[in-house]
């Protein structure tokens, strides 16, 4: 017995130790194909130089006037995107780097042969500028080739800021503390940014920071990059930037801004039992810089009186709607709280995600009820390889809900060149109703140089779990999205399921207990024949398969038969979508009117047509039509818009005409804007809505006054209508605030 036991052993023995020298070429082979397609560093970038000048001042007034810009040899000249690939720009772009111990200045001389027929028409902070003359600056201050920041202006010296989190497009919800100025002149504009260094997170030491700059000439729709210049990249995928050097002994001070505010206000309410009070509030907010790579953002009993009223959407679904955060505080360094595969937002013609693990608007709102905050404490930034994110929040009591402690955390350990993994965790509930906490993982491969050919590839995974007393099992939620989206061919596929129970009470869900396939291609040739500047052509499939039920649930099929951008920018498309729905219960689709279950197949037909932005005029339309469950359905959307370099106004109509077997029933949404800017730093916005559904006509009219940027006045008005019988309107809510921030920086 023994001997056959010892020869047992050593049979067992190589067979065993095989393993490893066996497995060792197909790990090799695997390592040796993800640095290939996921390179860990990156190809030749432009480079240039900052000079640095000691003993001069530099007077921020938009006119190069200061010996320094004399001299200054510039940075090199710019190279077109569009419309001519690859080519000289047909008008030059200088742009000229300098700095001191306290902050970065840019000079920037757009010359136009032309001047007369520069465009600039928006003025107000963050305004959208694509559809003006502009200059955009990228500062990827870690030189980490993932997050950036975003400096934008146009000849109005309109102020546009924002944060880029990997490689996303900018979050202008960011305000820094900068300047900028700018001047028409005889051969062009010029323009001239300070940006303080204590405006910045960096690495001191660190003498190379990423950096690109971009133009945009409106009148004739081109754009012109400093570095990648590439139709398959755009100005914020921030791994293909140039870099900065020769940046030496920065300041950023002490780290410390406070930043009080006071208000005062009035409000009133027809339908609460004390109808008319006056407010008066005040609170702080506090950012530390830790460490240089980490901030510590505090906030004592926020006010959020100058966010935007939402939009109104018409639902024709069964799901929620997604409604995009607005409030400051959750908007600074949001990017870092990114979880998973991300939606492309809400709005009728896009399409929200299908998670949020962590949704900012669940805190101080609850069922459209504002719930105070009382404290919000954040740290955000990067230890070492690390991008990390904490965030805490206590809200305060009201007559329904009691105080909630809510947290949450993320976490991203970066690797090769633009891929990282990470981790998050939730915790709480801002009902109270229930203890509920989620956790998840995730894991990013992307690149913008695919095997070499300048071309972008993402491939994202994650897998996540919630906990809740109330329900157990099929709480996990997972699923991976393959992206190639390229200027000539776009492809996309995506795996998803959801359980039943998955309850994320921190987050947004649009539906649970399904398993989601979907895919979409298109390809989009640039002729250059009849005035086409693109064409797109492009098929999608997206199918929902109901856990509980097994069954299907959705199957939608969208073909683009024919996509058109003239040179001008005007739009046109076409769209066929077929249709499948299962309803497993009744559809309420309006009240007393409900979709019985059952098996629907409907089509329908969309058009769209959108003229050129880069006109004082600007109009859009789209019209859909088609069978719609038991009948069919018609929408027109249309929106009209005028503006110059003060006044920018537009109105939007929708309207739908519903008939089913059912019941038949319209609907109507309207919006109006008008916006005037006395100046860059002061701007009134009015925006009034009203829809048929609620019969409520609001108004919201908001004056944002930059005293100097840090420094700020807030005089905002909120006034609404409800529709009573004989179609009269009674007014039902006034609110009225004034608040002022102020800002002391050391």
């Amino acid at each position: 017995m023994r001997l056959v036991l010892e020869k047992r052993k050593r049979d067992q023995g190589p067979k065993v130790c095989l393993w490893p020298s066996r497995l060792a070429p197909v790990l090799l082979a695997a390592a040796h194909l993800l640095l290939l397609t996921f390179p860990a560093f990156p190809g030749e970038a432009r480079k240039t130089t900052a000079i640095r000048v000691e003993g001069e001042d530099i007077r921020v007034d938009g006119i190069l006037d200061e010996p320094v810009w004399r001299e200054h040899p510039g940075i090199g000249e710019f190279v077109q995107v569009e419309p001519r690939q690859g080519e000289p720009p047909t008008e030059s772009t200088l742009i000229r780097l300098v700095y001191d111990e306290d902050a970065l200045y840019i000079g920037v001389y757009c010359y136009d042969s032309s001047p007369k027929t520069i465009l600039a028409t928006q003025m107000s902070r963050d305004s959208r500028l694509r559809s003006d003359d502009n200059i955009e600056i990228l500062l990827d201050t870690f030189h980490d080739r993932r997050n950036a920041y975003f400096f934008q202006t146009n000849p109005n010296g309109a102020m546009v800021d924002g944060r880029i989190t990997e490689s996303s497009r900018p979050n202008v919800n960011w305000d820094g503390i900068w300047q900028v100025k700018v001047a028409i002149v005889e051969d062009g504009w010029t323009a001239e940014f300070e940006i303080p260094f204590k405006t910045l997170a960096f690495r001191p030491g660190d003498n190379s920071w990423g950096f690109n700059a971009g133009r945009e000439l409106a009148r004739i729709r081109e754009e012109t990059r400093w570095a990648s210049p590439s139709l398959d990249i755009r100005f914020n995928q921030v791994a293909m930037a140039g870099s900065i050097e020769g940046l030496e002994g920065l300041s950023q001070g002490v780290g410390l801004d406070i930043k009080p505010y006071g208000l005062v206000g009035y409000n009133r309410d027809t339908e609460a039992e004390d109808q008319s009070r006056i407010l008066a509030d005040a609170g702080v907010d506090v950012f530390y810089r830790v460490t240089n790579n980490l901030m510590s953002s505090t906030t004592i009993n926020t006010d959020f009186a100058e966010t935007e009223v939402d939009t109104r959407q018409v639902n024709m679904t069964r799901f929620s709607l997604f409604f995009p955060e607005k409030r400051a505080f959750f908007l600074e360094d949001a990017g870092i709280f990114q979880f998973g595969i991300q939606g492309s937002g809400g709005g009728p013609d896009r399409r929200p995600p299908d998670i949020v693990p962590f949704f900012s608007r669940r805190i101080g709102l609850v069922e459209d009820e504002q719930v105070p905050l009382r404290l919000g404490q954040k740290v955000t930034g990067k230890v070492g390889r690390f991008d990390v994110g904490a965030l805490y929040t206590m809200t305060g009591e009201t007559d329904m809900l009691s105080r909630q402690n809510l947290f949450i955390a993320r976490t991203k350990a970066n690797f090769l060149r633009e891929s990282y993994v990470g981790a998050i965790l939730t915790n709480g509930d801002p009902t109270g109703e229930t203890d509920n906490t989620l956790m998840g993982v995730d894991l990013r491969l992307a690149t913008s140089n695919l095997w070499d050919t300048g071309k972008i590839l993402r491939v994202t995974a994650y897998g996540s779990k919630t906990e809740t007393p109330e329900l157990k099992d099929k709480d996990m939620a997972y699923g991976f999205e393959a992206s190639y989206p390229n200027d000539l061919i776009y492809a996309t596929y995506q795996w998803q399921e959801i359980g039943e129970n998955y309850n994320p009470e921190l987050g947004y869900v649009r539906r649970t207990g399904v398993r989601k396939n979907a895919f979409r291609t298109s390809i989009s040739p640039r002729p250059g024949v009849w005035n086409v500047r693109q064409m797109r052509f492009g098929v999608g499939l997206t199918h929902f398969n109901n856990l509980v039920h097994r069954a299907t649930e959705t199957r939608t099929f969208e073909i683009t038969a024919l996509g058109l951008e003239l040179n001008g920018g005007q739009r046109f498309d076409y769209r066929i979508v077929p249709n499948f729905e299962r309803l497993f219960e009744p559809f309420e689709i309006r009240d007393d009117i409900a979709i019985p279950t059952g098996d629907y197949s409907f089509t329908t037909h969309r058009l769209g047509y959108r003229s050129a932005s880069n006109r004082r005029w600007q109009f859009d339309a789209g019209y859909r039509f088609g069978s719609f469950y038991t009948g069919n359905s018609k929408q027109l959307s249309t929106g009209l818009g005028w503006g110059n370099a003060h006044i920018s106004t537009q109105f939007e109509l929708e309207q739908y005409w519903v008939r089913l077997e059912e019941g038949n029933f319209d609907t109507r949404l309207a919006l109006f804007r008008f916006d005037y800017s006395f100046n860059p730093l002061m701007t009134l916005s009015n925006y009034i809505q009203y829809d048929t559904d609620s019969g409520n006509i609001g108004v919201q009219s908001r004056l944002r006054w930059i005293i100097k940027p840090g420094n700020e006045l807030f005089l905002v008005l909120n006034h609404s209508w409800q529709e009573g019988v004989l179609s009269r309107f009674e007014p039902l809510q006034t609110d009225i605030r004034a608040k002022v921030n102020y800002t002391f920086r050391f």
